[in-house]
């Protein structure tokens, strides 16, 4: 699991001897296909990455009664990185578009973290602020693009 995440943006500012301890914050979960992950406006306390398989993002449309595929995330992708942050419900359900196998870092195991190794908290918070900003960057292009066709 270790080298499928030590790539990822979101670890990028940990030395290898921080991932090394990171490790042993994580759980694994495996979804089968068409298994949900979290459903829209549920409570957000953990984030996940994907460790193999793939996942569509699943957003309920204004009508209220019908949903709309908005994205697949595959390998290497993280989604629900703002639960470590503000908390919020779940902006989208989150279903397995095949059998995936995730990383989870949930609030609790990260708060502990955070009191055990600060630095690796600090580390971990930059890799998650340049995580969204490049996402933010991206729907930001997206929307232009959007707009000007």
């Amino acid at each position: 699991m270790k080298d499928k995440l030590k790539n990822l943006l979101f670890f990028s500012y940990l030395s290898h001897g921080q991932m090394d301890k990171i490790m042993s914050y994580f759980e694994t979960l495996e979804l089968s296909e068409g298994e949900i992950l979290f459903n829209e406006e549920d409570n957000s306390d953990y984030v996940c990455f994907i460790i193999s398989g793939s996942l569509e993002v699943v957003k309920m449309t204004s009508w209220r009664n019908f949903t709309t595929v908005i994205a697949t995330l595959y390998e290497g992708s993280c989604i629900g990185e703002m639960a470590l942050i503000d908390h919020s419900p779940r902006s989208a359900t989150i279903r397995a578009h095949e059998d995936t196998k995730l990383a989870v870092l949930t609030q609790r195991a990260f708060d502990v973290m955070v009191g055990s190794e600060p630095e690796l908290g600090v580390n971990i918070l930059k890799g998650l602020a340049q995580t969204l900003s490049d996402n933010l960057r991206s729907t930001t292009d997206k929307l232009a693009d959007e707009v000007a066709a």
